[in-house]
């Protein structure tokens, strides 16, 4: 995905931990960082969903038309972005997320856990298999997510996560009229499909991709996802 390529600069937004350093498998397939930028949020500073598409805009490249990859948490931050009329935002790509995070078994016992207590614990490797990685779990990868949740206050963290799990952007998509990719894992134990359903009956402009493999789609799958991300850009550029 060069420049030489393509117009569109790609702007990856993270996930939960905010650090957008588990992002390193995935771009480690760009011949050229040059058309890649990651923007992370805050480490000690909670930004409520509402106000985040204000903190990131003024970081987003400038005089460059974009492309705008949402990870999990940040696909509802993507949305809203995108719904915007002040950014040039050509495409946008969600990867394992959602506009409303459906109703689930996860999202019922969430509401009743110590959060904050439990972001201060280590991730027991069994829930890294199954939440996370799946069968592709190595130390590498176990490491870079231990220290992405560690780089965290687990205060944030715990808030971040509930306020994921109660955003809803439905309202918004109708008002996105870009080419939309989403990349759905085949194993994914952390956001239902019912999440895709919602995005396929209000995404007018939706291709959806899956790609063998768990949540941390990017992750365990980097090759693939950028070989997907690369041709639905090339093939969208205006």
């Amino acid at each position: 995905m060069s420049q030489t390529n393509t117009e569109l600069h790609l702007v990856l937004l993270p996930g939960l931990d905010g650090t957008g350093d588990l992002f390193k498998p995935f771009l480690e397939q760009f011949p050229e960082q040059s058309c890649v930028s990651v923007i992370p949020y805050p480490l000690d500073q909670y930004i409520p969903f509402e106000q985040l598409a204000d903190y990131i805009t003024p970081l987003l490249p400038k005089d460059k038309s974009l492309a705008i990859l949402g990870e999990s948490y940040s696909g509802p931050i993507a949305i809203s972005l995108a719904s915007r009329n002040d950014i040039d935002i050509q495409a946008i790509i969600l990867v394992a997320t959602f506009a409303k995070y459906p109703a689930s078994f996860l999202r019922i016992v969430s509401k009743g856990l110590p959060l904050s207590l439990l972001f201060r614990l280590p991730i027991p490797d069994f829930i890294i298999r199954l939440f996370c990685f799946g069968s592709a779990e190595n130390k590498t990868l176990n490491l870079m997510l231990r220290d992405s949740v560690k780089a965290n206050r687990p205060s944030i963290l715990a808030k971040r996560a509930r306020n994921g799990m109660n955003i809803d952007v439905t309202i918004l998509l109708s008002k996105i009229k870009i080419p939309c990719l989403y990349l759905a894992a085949t194993n994914d134990k952390l956001v239902p499909n019912a999440a895709i359903d919602v995005l396929k009956k209000h995404l007018l402009n939706l291709d959806v991709v899956t790609i063998e493999g768990s949540h941390f789609i990017l992750q365990v799958q980097p090759e693939s996802c950028y070989e997907v991300i690369h041709n639905f850009i090339l093939n969208n550029n205006t």
